[in-house]
C-alpha cells in the first residue's frame, strides 16, 4: 500500500509542504483540493518536475496552488509524473514562493479564508485615488455578497491576486469587510445525492465504502444531511484518494462528474 500523508492547508501551508518534501528527497504526488479547484504536483527526488491546476502547468500552476487560502492535500509517494514540464529549479520556486508568502502575511491579517466577503464603503470614493484597470474590474464586482472566491471565479484570476487587490482597496478605503451570509442561506447536497454516491462508491470499495464516505464527511465538518455543495468536489477528491487503483479511481470520477452534470442541469 502506497504511502499518504495528508491534511489541511490552513494547518500546513504549500510551501512549507513542499520545503519538507523537497528536503526529504521525496518522489510522489501531491494532490490538492480546494472548493470548485483541484491540482497535482509531482516530485523526483525532491525536485519540482511537473504540476498542474484545471487550466495550467509547470511553474504557473505551482504559484496559483500557492494562493489558495485553504483546501486539503495529500502526497502519494512513489507516483511518477505524466510528464516533466517545470524547467526552472525548485530552489528559484520556492524563493519566489517564499517571497509571495512575505506579502501574503499582512493580507491574510485582513482575509483569512476565502469566504470573506466585501462592500462598498459608505465614506470612500473611486475619485480619490489612482485605480488600475484591474482593480476597477474588481471594485466592479464587489456587492457586498459575493466572496473572495466568487469574485475569483467571475474574473478568472486566481484568489491571491484577488485578494491582494481587495487588500489593496480596502486599505484605500474604497471598500470594507461584510458579513458573510448565514451557512443556512448555503445550498445543500441532496439525499439523491448521496444515494448515488453511496451506490457508486459501495460498487468499487465494498461494505467499506459506506464507512469511508461517513469518515471523510466528518473530515470535511459536516453531516450527510447538512453538506454544504460548496464543498462537494472535495468530497469526491478525499474519497477519491482512497481508491488505490487507478482504473477504478478514474471510473469513480467519471460517475461523479456525470451525477454533478445532472444536479447542475435540474437547477
Amino acid at each position: 500500500m502506497p504511502e499518504v500523508l495528508s491534511g489541511s492547508l490552513e494547518q500546513l501551508p504549500l510551501i512549507d509542504i513542499l520545503k519538507m518534501l523537497s528536503s526529504g528527497k521525496r518522489t510522489g504526488r501531491l494532490d490538492l483540493s480546494q472548493i470548485g479547484n483541484s491540482g497535482e504536483i509531482y516530485l523526483k527526488e525532491g525536485s519540482l518536475v511537473h504540476a498542474a491546476t484545471a487550466n495550467q502547468i509547470a511553474e504557473r500552476a505551482v504559484y496559483t496552488m500557492m494562493a489558495w487560502m485553504d483546501g486539503e492535500f495529500s502526497f502519494a509517494a512513489g507516483a511518477e509524473a505524466p510528464e516533466e514540464s517545470i524547467e526552472l529549479a525548485t530552489e528559484q520556486i520556492l524563493l519566489e514562493a517564499a517571497r509571495k508568502m512575505e506579502e501574503w502575511k499582512d493580507i491574510k491579517q485582513m482575509i483569512p479564508s476565502s469566504d470573506v466577503v466585501f462592500m462598498m464603503s459608505p465614506s470612500g470614493s473611486p475619485e480619490t485615488v489612482s485605480l488600475q484597470p484591474t482593480e476597477w474590474q474588481v471594485l466592479a464586482q464587489v456587492n457586498g455578497r459575493r466572496s473572495v472566491e466568487d469574485l475569483a471565479r467571475i474574473l478568472n484570476k486566481n484568489e491571491y491576486e484577488v485578494a491582494k487587490i481587495l487588500y489593496s482597496l480596502t486599505k484605500a478605503g474604497l471598500l470594507e469587510i461584510g458579513e458573510k451570509a448565514p451557512d443556512s442561506q448555503e445550498q445543500m447536497l441532496s439525499k439523491a445525492f448521496f444515494d448515488r454516491l453511496q451506490e457508486e462508491y459501495t460498487d468499487i470499495m465494498g461494505p467499506l465504502g459506506p464507512v469511508i464516505i461517513e469518515d471523510e464527511v466528518q473530515a470535511l465538518g459536516a453531516e450527510r444531511d447538512k453538506f454544504p455543495k460548496r464543498k462537494g468536489t472535495m468530497l469526491i477528491e478525499r474519497l477519491s484518494n482512497e481508491i488505490l487503483e487507478e482504473d477504478k479511481r478514474t471510473r469513480f470520477q467519471r460517475s461523479m462528474l456525470e451525477i454533478f452534470k445532472e444536479m447542475a442541469g435540474k437547477e
